[in-house]
């Protein structure tokens, strides 16, 4: 069991040009599996808005080493490669801390 006081999460707010944005589904989806079978990647799932404009990512892992891993992966570099032409704006990324 992970000790939940370690553990990391994250909001992601992906905003896609509008040309892109099944592309963007496409490519996270593609890599959903592998991130998921990473050791300490303990949830990485993937909404839409109802207006179909913004995706989110929620991720939590055990640590921050765990998520830094996750970013040093080929297919996570090769998707922030592909947002350099498909994203509106730079991804938002969120830190989350539980309130106690």
């Amino acid at each position: 069991m992970t000790n939940s006081h370690n553990n990391v999460n994250f909001i992601a707010h992906i905003t896609p040009k509008t040309e892109h944005y099944q592309d963007c589904i496409n490519a996270i989806q593609e890599i959903l599996p592998a991130t998921r079978a990473e050791v300490g990647c303990l949830r990485f799932e993937l909404y839409e808005s109802e207006n179909r404009t913004q995706l989110t990512l929620v991720e939590r892992f055990i640590d921050q080493a765990a998520f830094d891993f996750h970013h040093q992966q080929a297919y996570t570099k090769r998707v922030f490669t592909l947002y350099q032409g498909w994203l509106a704006k730079a991804v938002d990324i969120t830190s989350l801390s539980p309130v106690r």
